[in-house]
């Protein structure tokens, strides 16, 4: 079967989904920190619920570039 390959643009659009989700987890991230210093439990369920959804991504992305997703 042959292999797809991104064009340019394709590679572009996702380069900057990916920069927009990055800053999204990181302000999650430091939100998350911010309740949990505060003493709120719902930061560890907003931090878990990060971690999940970047695994799930990453899994993804490394499956993409193996080949077939």
């Amino acid at each position: 079967m042959p292999r797809a390959v991104w064009s340019t643009e394709q590679r572009a659009s996702v380069k900057r989904y990916l920069q927009f989700a990055a800053f999204f987890a990181v302000l999650g991230i430091i939100f998350s920190a911010f309740l949990i210093i505060s003493g709120n439990t719902g930061g560890w369920a907003l931090l878990g619920i990060i971690v999940c959804i970047a695994m799930v991504g990453l899994f993804f992305i490394q499956k993409g570039r193996g080949g077939q997703a």
